[in-house]
C-alpha cells in the first residue's frame, strides 16, 4: 500500500502539478516541504513493513 501510494502521488498523470489535500481541505499545489514529508512518511512505513526501520531510525546527516 505504501509503494502504491508513492507511485500514485508522484505520478504526473494522476496528480498533475502535484496537488495535495491537508486535513480533508481543498486540493492545492503542494510545496516541496509537503512533498518531502509525504514521501518520507510513506517510505518510513514501507521500511517498517520490510523490517528495515534502521534505515531511518539511525539517520546520519549527509
Amino acid at each position: 500500500e505504501a509503494l502504491k501510494f508513492l507511485l500514485e502521488y508522484n505520478d504526473t498523470m494522476l496528480n498533475p502539478n502535484l496537488k495535495s489535500r491537508v486535513n480533508g481541505g481543498k486540493w492545492e499545489p503542494s510545496t516541496v516541504s509537503e512533498v518531502q514529508a509525504t514521501n518520507y512518511d510513506a517510505l518510513a512505513q514501507a521500511a517498517d513493513m520490510l523490517g528495515m526501520s534502521d534505515l531511518y531510525l539511525n539517520e546520519q546527516p549527509a
